[in-house]
């Protein structure tokens, strides 16, 4: 059917920009497809309506040429949604094939369409890189002909702008001249954000060296159609994720003003520094530089932490006597078997800490005997030179650190970063973790921050019923009710997305399955980031094949948010408040736990 349409290129400034294609019987006639429309047979009528045809092509002409958010518009729908019609219908014709023969055709489907989404997702950029960026961590998200890809996406600019140009945005948004600022600036960036560029610059008064993040002109625009085209195909397509899409484009669109952002930096500093400062660092902004294009913060010496992972899996790859390209081939395919068992955070923890401790005592042995030396033959013969201490990669560690920082925002705070992909992860010289990029901080009320630290309580404790009285007190609503699809979705989201949860089902087999058993009437906004901060970390652990289950890892944080609100419910006059109405029999029962602990 596709390749039965007629296609139109429309000049601008006597050269071709673009093409449209118009299904044939918008037009009177097969003449149409030469823009030319001749008088039918019959008299007026058909000269008014082909009048009108050209008025009307000659109007999309007009806009596609002028309005890029319309040209983004159309170039997305002419290919992603025929695609996505060819999955369906394949979908649906092999509803009860064998699993084999399924997976065979999908299989033909991923190798035709695959190179067609990576070629239109680096024509397009903006919003549709930023978002195989993110899903490019997620290694059991999407098949491995767009994971390829996708994870060839980490290392593509997102933006660019032109030689000089970062200086004059900072100029036109300081209003003073760029010397009078920073005695030092880098012209070459050193990272690219998903909608502009980081220079490393030094300030003139104090001499301390920051970061710049410039935003990129115009690029506003091009990332709210790009949503917008977005929501429109989940509308259609998928409606069941509209309530989602709604929440992440109320939180991205924040991106764009980095005054805000720099609050935002400000806020999360004061908040996680006095817990967890000797675990992560989080930059402080220099507000009375910042404007809406400009932000300046202090500059952290890290290194990117997928970069970080890369060296130290070289360096292993070298003791093995083999390449990096073969130790990650090996990974991949170990993951792939169906014996394969995900590594628990806390048992892989426990383990590497005791790696480390035997290898610092073997270091500390070995230099005890070097000083020894050194401070008697040493003093006559040649000296030795000590031995460095060695880290080991912790990587179960740096998620378990991850996962405690951002619960403690959720429930404690209020106040998150709801983008905590790796590429916001530095790996510090001190080993501390560096914590970037909060342009999507979302704020939780107190009854949504409680509510949340029950549901984790619930979700922890396996608790079906307690789970589903929690998310009615949450706002939840669906259609029939049914405890045990609401606690599965809740789960999926937000605690663990394992075989058990999903049936072993995929991410849209799971959500459409949920959708015809029990349909969601209502979905509170609040929901909608906290799940997405624990897809995202669970998605890191998964690609290092380490298990996560967000509910037992946040249950301390949770538990101790709902015995300090029980409290504030008993010397205040919040008894009559919705919290105390919503989750009371979970606040007393936390309370009489935590005074049994006390007896």
């Amino acid at each position: 059917t596709l390749r039965r349409l007629p296609v139109f290129y429309f000049s601008h400034g006597g050269k071709i920009n673009h093409v449209l294609q118009i299904p044939r019987r918008c037009f009177l006639s097969d003449a149409a497809t030469e823009l030319t429309i001749k008088k039918q047979k019959g008299g007026w009528f058909g000269s008014i309506l082909g009048m009108l045809g050209v008025l009307t092509v000659g109007g999309v002409s007009y806009r596609l040429s002028t309005d890029e958010g319309s040209r983004r518009s159309v170039e997305f729908w002419s290919t992603a949604f025929p695609i996505y019609l060819h999955y369906r219908w394949v979908e649906w014709r092999m509803t009860n094939a064998p699993s084999r023969e399924a997976e065979a055709e999908f299989d033909r489907l991923h190798d035709q369409y695959a190179p067609v989404a990576e070629a239109l997702t680096l024509k397009m950029k903006g919003f549709y890189l930023k978002n195989a960026q993110t899903v490019s961590t997620m290694d059991d998200f999407l098949p491995p002909q767009y994971m390829s890809w996708c994870k060839k996406m980490q290392d593509e600019v997102p933006t660019s702008l032109e030689p000089g140009q970062a200086r004059r945005i900072v100029e036109e948004s300081t209003g003073r001249k760029f010397e009078d600022i920073f005695s030092e600036f880098d012209d070459e960036p050193c990272g690219s954000a998903s909608i502009g560029q980081v220079h490393r610059a030094r300030l003139r008064s104090t001499g301390q060296e920051v970061a710049i993040k410039v935003q990129a002109p115009g690029i506003e625009q091009k990332f709210r159609a790009d949503i917008k085209t977005i929501k429109d195909f989940v509308r259609l397509a998928m409606p069941q994720h509209l309530t989602p899409m709604d929440e992440i484009e109320k939180q991205f669109v924040t991106e764009f003003d980095y005054v805000g952002e720099a609050e935002n930096l400000n806020e999360i500093y004061n908040n996680i520094m006095p817990t967890f400062g000797d675990e992560v660092i989080i930059p402080k902004a220099h507000t009375s530089l910042c404007s809406k294009n400009v932000l300046v913060m202090d500059y952290l010496h890290g290194k990117r932490f997928i970069d970080g992972v890369k060296d130290h899996f070289r360096k292993f790859a070298e003791m093995q006597g083999k390449s990096f390209e073969e130790i990650e081939k090996e990974q991949i395919e170990l993951m792939k078997r169906p014996d394969f068992k995900f590594k628990d955070i806390n048992a892989e923890n426990s383990t590497v800490q005791k790696y480390q401790r035997i290898l610092d005592a073997k270091v500390a042995g070995i230099n005890f005997m070097k000083t020894c030396y050194n401070y008697s033959l040493g003093w006559v013969l040649q000296p030795m030179e000590y031995n460095q201490r060695e880290v080991l990669l912790n990587l179960a560690g740096i998620i378990a650190t991850l996962s405690k920082v951002h619960g403690h925002e959720i429930m404690v705070n209020g106040a998150f970063n709801g983008d905590p992909h790796p590429g916001n992860i530095l790996m510090m010289p001190d080993g501390r973790l560096g914590l970037i990029d909060y342009g999507q901080v979302k704020r939780l009320p107190d009854e949504s921050r409680v509510g949340y630290a029950a549901l984790i309580v619930a979700l922890a404790d396996e608790d079906v019923d307690k789970t589903w009285e929690v998310l009615q007190g949450l706002g939840v609503k669906s259609k029939y009710g049914n405890h045990d699809i609401q606690y599965r979705l809740a789960k999926f989201w937000n605690d663990n997305n394992s075989k058990e949860v999903t049936g072993g089902r995929n991410l849209q087999q799971f959500i459409d399955w949920v959708e015809s058993e029990d349909p969601a009437d209502q979905l509170p906004e609040d929901l909608v980031m906290p799940g997405r901060v624990s897809f995202l970390l669970r998605a890191v652990g998964n690609a290092f094949g380490i298990d996560l289950h967000m509910a037992k890892l946040w249950k301390p944080i949770a538990e101790k948010v709902l015995a300090e609100n029980e409290e504030r419910v008993h010397n205040s006059k919040m008894r009559k408040s919705n919290l105390h109405r919503r989750y009371s029999s979970i606040l007393y029962r936390k309370k009489s736990m935590f005074e049994n602990e006390e007896e």
